[in-house]
């Protein structure tokens, strides 16, 4: 079968098999479209009815991702396009940069360099926050956040979780508490965002719920952008001692001149949250594997 992999970074095009290309759907006009089989895809890629259309002959869409609101489901069904996603490539890679955001705000990591650049080497004015005893929120309880309730259990932490499936098991083995996302918010010194995109969940985090937010709250989203309504952040923002993002409302269009670049307190990085020497080469295995499974 004919096999196209879009969105491959150098790295990854190391550990794939088949034909590569780093451009995503959209940006792809090649002739040789319509004698593709199968194709696998990252988030960047836009699959819908208007992207896919190109692929006359497509039988299966991989998408090297758990989540995939990316893509147009109905439209598949209606082509009879099967669509696979990768469960799980090591949710344990998500959850070590949820605490590589959280700690490069609560101990000043980030605020300290302007300072150190500058020839200043001193601690005043840096004061850190300690997370033994501070208490987390975790919004979605799958994988991943039960891999960062692990972390957080080696930091001491008292856990909160909000979710609308309740998994006892693991709330019995791992010692957190399940409450309602109001609670979550109002007890939480720290929150951070791990439930898909859907639309019960979109703009989970606006207005209503950050004014009942402690002060000096840590925020952290590594999940999918959509979560926060971002107008709503940005009014609020002086109530956050720290904000991490992975991911953004609208990250498709970026800029230089995105409204959140303007605050100190917030910390940015680019979708990497997944992206280690580990997940590589499950995401390559995973994907081998779900081509070969469906041939």
């Amino acid at each position: 079968m004919k096999v196209l992999h879009f969105d491959v970074d150098n790295e990854l095009k190391k550990h794939l098999e088949g034909e590569v290309t780093d451009k995503s759907l959209q940006d792809f006009d090649d002739l040789a479209a319509t004698k593709l089989e199968v194709i696998s895809i990252k988030s960047a890629s836009n699959a819908n009815k208007e992207t896919l259309s190109k692929f006359s002959n497509l039988k299966l869409l991989v998408t090297r991702t758990v989540g995939m609101d990316h893509i147009d489901i109905d439209y598949c069904k209606a082509q009879n396009i099967k669509v696979k996603n990768i469960l799980d490539y090591g949710s344990f890679n998500i959850a070590e940069h949820v605490f590589a955001l959280i700690l490069s705000g609560a101990r000043n990591v980030i605020h300290t360099q302007q300072d150190i650049h500058r020839g200043k080497f001193s601690y005043v004015g840096h004061l850190g926050v300690s997370l033994k005893g501070k208490t987390l929120g975790v919004v979605g309880t799958g994988k991943i956040g039960l891999e960062v309730i692990k972390r957080a259990n080696g930091f001491e932490m008292d856990v909160l979780a909000y979710d609308v499936y309740k998994n006892e098991k693991a709330q019995k083995e791992l010692g957190y508490k399940y409450v309602s996302l109001e609670e979550l918010a109002s007890r939480s010194d720290i929150i951070t965002l791990h439930a898909p995109l859907l639309e019960s969940t979109k703009h989970i985090i606006n207005n209503e719920i950050i004014d009942l937010m402690k002060e000096g709250v840590i925020l952290i989203n590594t999940a999918r952008g959509g979560l926060i309504r971002t107008q709503d952040l940005i009014k609020s923002i002086d109530k956050f001692r720290w904000v991490g993002l992975d991911v953004l409302e609208d990250e498709k269009s970026f800029s230089k001149d995105h409204p959140l670049l303007q605050f100190e307190n917030v910390v940015i990085t680019p979708h990497l949250a997944f992206y280690s020497d580990a997940s590589v080469k499950k995401i390559a295995s995973e994907t081998k594997k779900l081509i070969s499974d469906f041939i």
